[in-house]
């Protein structure tokens, strides 16, 4: 009887508009992530649509969340939405649907990565990657180390002025000859992926680069994270906004998935010189200086 109601409910909410989310440790609260795909929200009837949204979970928990929208999409705010993550832990490969049951109120069913439907409350985080916050009894740990560390570096004073002070003198005086001087090479490398406090990169593009792009790999190392996630890349003059997926791979790393509809729409031809200003931890600027054309002198 327990599988045949699950089917009825399934086969009735069929008949609801509907989306799905896939919940990453790594992109949980980002604007993409919040989005409100584009097809779902065209077919929401006036009538139906608010800007505040209610997500409701089978065991009746639920919670408010306020609706924003860019140039290019409906989001959800990061309040209430940031709430809900938080209180189901949600962060660890979970695939979570929301079933529109009239008026901006959702049901949503979330499944483990190992497809079982959670169908009880989960335990929040007691910390979580974002918030900082500890329980107690570990603070007072924390503070009980120090009072040791303390101690340790007093008594390691003391033995340091019973040596002599003249002995130390010498021996710092040592250490600051032999530490090597930064060469201007690293300096001008430094200046050249931050500029006016904002990390960039400037490449030039050529026919491949119009289907893929190649992150030059000193800036990789220095600001893309080790696993592949999806980038929103700004037109400068605020034309227009595209998510393009950066691939990560351990020969290269690339800008694939969007790339290619970012190339024809910006438009990007072969020979635009392009800086790519990374503006957020998920979002760039894209800045362009467009090839000269051949003047054709006719005598």
């Amino acid at each position: 009887m327990g599988w045949n109601r699950g089917f009825g409910r399934v086969k009735d909410e069929r008949k609801n508009l509907s989306f799905f989310k896939i919940f990453q440790s790594a992109d949980l609260f980002s604007e993409s992530m919040r989005a409100m795909p584009y097809n779902f929200m065209k077919n929401i009837s006036k009538e139906d649509f608010s800007y505040k949204m209610v997500i409701r979970a089978q065991w009746g928990s639920s919670w408010e969340v306020d609706i924003s929208m860019n140039p290019r999409f409906y989001y959800m705010e990061k309040s209430g939405w940031n709430q809900f993550v938080t209180d189901n832990a949600l962060g660890e490969n979970e695939f979570v649907t929301f079933t529109h049951k009239g008026l901006m109120r959702f049901n949503v069913n979330i499944y483990g990565k190992n497809g079982k439907e959670i169908v009880t409350p989960r335990k929040p985080h007691t910390t979580t990657p974002f918030s900082g916050i500890k329980k107690e009894e570990d603070v007072k740990k924390e503070d009980e180390s120090m009072g040791v560390e303390v101690e340790i570096e007093v008594e390691k004073k003391k033995r340091a002025v019973e040596v002599g002070e003249s002995s130390r003198g010498a021996a710092l005086k040592k250490k600051k000859a032999e530490k090597p001087k930064p060469s201007k090479k690293k300096k001008k490398m430094k200046r050249n992926k931050v500029k006016n406090g904002v990390p960039e990169f400037k490449i030039t593009i050529t026919n491949s680069y119009l289907k893929f792009l190649a992150i030059p790999k000193k800036f990789e190392e220095a600001y893309i994270p080790d696993e592949s996630k999806v980038y929103m890349i700004h037109h400068s003059e605020g034309k227009g906004s595209w998510e393009v997926l950066c691939l990560v791979r351990e020969t290269r790393t690339i800008f694939s998935s969007g790339w290619c509809r970012l190339a024809r729409e910006y438009p990007l031809a072969a020979g635009d010189r392009c800086t790519f200003h990374l503006v957020k931890p998920d979002e760039f600027v894209l800045t362009t200086k467009k090839a000269r054309e051949e003047i054709t002198v006719i005598e």
